[in-house]
């Protein structure tokens, strides 16, 4: 923590660039997890190597044979499970914090109408219980002990979290000090309009909820219709031709493995594009659909597995 308040103070000492350079470097040396949780696709700088180093050992031994299908599916899955893991840890984060964060605007304004002072207030309020936003109030506590004003502490706990809610609250709040406005009014005002937004964003996701489910659906439908041509039709036409001899018609040398290798390639590209689309209309954005893709993914493989 005393690093942290430290790099903060420098912050104003060093141009912006370099600062925000040291930062990321000194973040991803010491603390990863962290850096990880607020970016998660910074995880495909660890991720996509190890799925590269896969990729050419495994290469290296199936090449030459039809498991070179399984080696590049696991690469991709090597390569994106990493962040899907993390955006979604950071989604939960997000939904808990903003489920508590009007109450932590209420209590501050219940304090500052009392006579404490914001920081005082602050400290307070740091002692309490407030699930995951109880680290972060602790954290900017701890900054404001340091020297750091209220109103910077806000700042950079809008910038660790980056969601829209909590960056319009903690921008309201600060130039409203600045104004000299009436600060519990505001604070009051801030946590119900924060406490209107998450109920509004809550009502989009469950209505979001539904389209998700039918891309679910539709993939489903497509694997099955993929599943009863490989499993039905191309059978049956391995049998006619078969029968017909060679170099008769174009069922002449016709291959099943052939057919069904090609309908295993088009469940798991639609599988992969499939969960993205999911991630983007449930409102997470791409990242948040790399969960639904490797969902989607494993599944396709391990219908071909019974299959092929």
């Amino acid at each position: 923590m005393k690093d942290e308040v430290q790099d903060e103070l420098l912050t104003r000492l060093k141009p912006r660039w370099w600062t925000k350079l040291v930062r990321f470097i000194k973040e991803a040396i010491e603390a990863p997890e962290d850096m990880l949780l607020r970016n998660p696709a910074f995880a495909l700088v660890f991720s996509v190597p190890a799925a590269l180093v896969f990729l050419i050992f495994g290469m290296q031994v199936v090449w030459g044979t039809p498991k070179v299908d399984d080696v590049i599916i696991f690469t991709v899955l090597i390569a994106i499970i990493p962040p899907g893991i993390f955006q979604y840890i950071r989604y939960k984060d997000i939904n808990k914090i903003e489920e508590r964060f009007p109450d932590f605007m209420l209590e501050m304004a219940e304090l500052n109408r009392a006579g404490m002072t914001l920081p005082h207030a602050l400290g307070v309020v740091a002692k309490g219980e407030y699930d995951a936003l109880t680290p972060e109030i602790r954290r900017m506590d701890a900054m404001i002990s340091w020297g750091i004003p209220f109103g910077q502490a806000l700042q950079n706990f809008a910038r660790r979290k980056k969601t829209l809610m909590i960056q319009r609250s903690v921008s309201m709040i600060t130039q409203a000090e600045r104004a000299g406005a009436n600060i519990p009014d505001i604070l009051e005002s801030t946590a119900k309009y924060a406490r209107g937004s998450k109920v509004i964003e809550d009502e989009r996701r469950g209505s979001m909820f539904l389209y998700v489910v039918i891309s679910y659906m539709a993939f489903f439908v497509f694997l099955l219709i993929v599943w009863i041509l490989s499993t039905v039709f191309i059978p049956v036409m391995a049998e006619a031709g078969a029968l017909a001899g060679p170099g008769v018609g174009f069922l002449a040398g016709f291959d099943p493995a052939i057919y069904t290798r090609l309908f295993f390639h088009a469940a798991v590209i639609q599988a992969f594009t499939s969960g993205l689309v999911a991630g983007k209309i449930g409102g997470g954005g791409i990242t948040a659909g790399l969960k639904h893709s490797v969902i989607l993914m494993i599944f396709a493989y391990v219908v071909f597995a019974f299959i092929r």
